[in-house]
């Protein structure tokens, strides 16, 4: 399944008898417009763009950017964070039990000897793995910083600020629980979506000066947690910096939001439309191409409901110029109808 962002286009969705890197090349290079990829970590799709990159090269043609979809490693964080926490909590469930145990024979008159070094053991294990959940804890909120447009500080991030934060906090996200999301922080294509912000802003064209500030502008409003008297007094003097220096600057400011929107660093809205697949194929005993197909088209034909994209279609949204009609209307007309009304759209001024 492929899926364009922006416009939540499902581009393309076949059933095959295997995931492989051989068959997501095969699907890649149906798609020469490709630019950039965000993907999860699965094998047969990692092998697939490793795949489709080289016959570029080979080719002369544009690379392939590779970003590792965030959703998925901030999701494996999360549950490293809860078996961590799990460990600690029942590590001190278990000496608070042998300490009431090792009490009750002291109150009953029995003799503790070779029970309070036990006990001991237990409290001292539960403490060692308290103070590692809660190391890792502050380690990962660190961590998700990184995957951030802006620093904690306010700063436009970049790939260098990112892997210096990840490699300061991986030796507190130890042991086999971690084992995963640590291998995903270390993949260079994990910060690949940061690789895009810097040209893409400096296409704009903006002055430098203007363009700091709007970045500083930008910044506080994405990380509302920043906001105090001296923060707002500091995005006051930009204000008036930027009034003076550039009477349009609002415009300024919404071409660069449209830049940091633009640059997309997860895969959900596959998931999300994957979800909504998934949920029609229980409603079948078997789920063809056929069926497939006609579900893609419906998706692509159908109006959103609520959001930014209210009252738009997918294949609106990505420049295909239909006819206002319903989706059955659409199933109606024969190939020769549909190419008829196309032509007649392209041709209507």
């Amino acid at each position: 399944m492929v899926v364009e962002p922006e416009s939540l286009c499902w581009m393309t969705g076949r059933m095959v008898k295997a995931r492989d890197g051989v068959t997501w090349a095969e699907e890649f290079a149906r798609l020469p417009a490709l630019k950039a990829v965000i993907r999860d970590d699965g094998t047969g799709l990692g092998r697939g763009v490793k795949l489709e990159r080289a016959r570029r090269r080979a080719a002369g043609q544009p690379d392939l950017d590779d970003t590792l979809d965030v959703f998925h490693t901030l999701r494996e964080g999360g549950r490293a964070l809860r078996k961590t926490w799990g460990a600690a909590t029942r590590a001190l469930e278990c000496a608070d039990v042998a300490q009431k145990g090792l009490d009750r024979r002291g109150r009953q008159g029995r003799s503790r000897q070779g029970h309070g070094t036990a006990t001991s053991q237990l409290w001292h294990q539960a403490e060692q793995l308290w103070d590692q959940a809660t190391a890792a804890e502050t380690a990962w909120k660190q961590a998700r910083s990184a995957f951030e447009f802006f620093t904690p500080e306010g700063r436009l991030n970049d790939r260098g600020q990112a892997e210096a934060v990840v490699a300061a906090v991986l030796p507190h996200l130890s042991g086999a629980a971690w084992a995963k999301t640590r291998r995903l922080l270390l993949r260079r294509e994990s910060f690949t979506f940061l690789d895009q912000v810097r040209p893409r802003l400096a296409d704009l064209g903006l002055d430098p000066d203007v363009l700091s500030a709007l970045l500083d502008l930008e910044g506080l409003h994405r990380q509302p947690w920043r906001r105090s008297a001296a923060t707002r007094a500091w995005a006051l003097v930009r204000t008036v910096q930027l009034t003076k220096a550039c009477p349009d600057w609002r415009e300024d400011a919404r071409r660069v939001r449209a830049v940091l929107r633009g640059v997309w660093r997860a895969s959900s809205l596959v998931e999300c439309v994957n979800s909504v697949a998934r949920m029609q194929q229980a409603r079948h005993r078997k789920m063809t191409q056929g069926l497939l197909d006609l579900k893609r088209l419906y998706w692509n034909l159908r109006r959103f409901r609520v959001g930014r994209r209210k009252d738009q279609t997918p294949y609106g949204l990505l420049g295909l110029d239909l006819p206002e009609l319903s989706f059955w209307e659409f199933l109606k007309l024969t190939p020769e109808e549909l190419r008829e009304k196309l032509s007649t759209q392209q041709v209507a001024p």
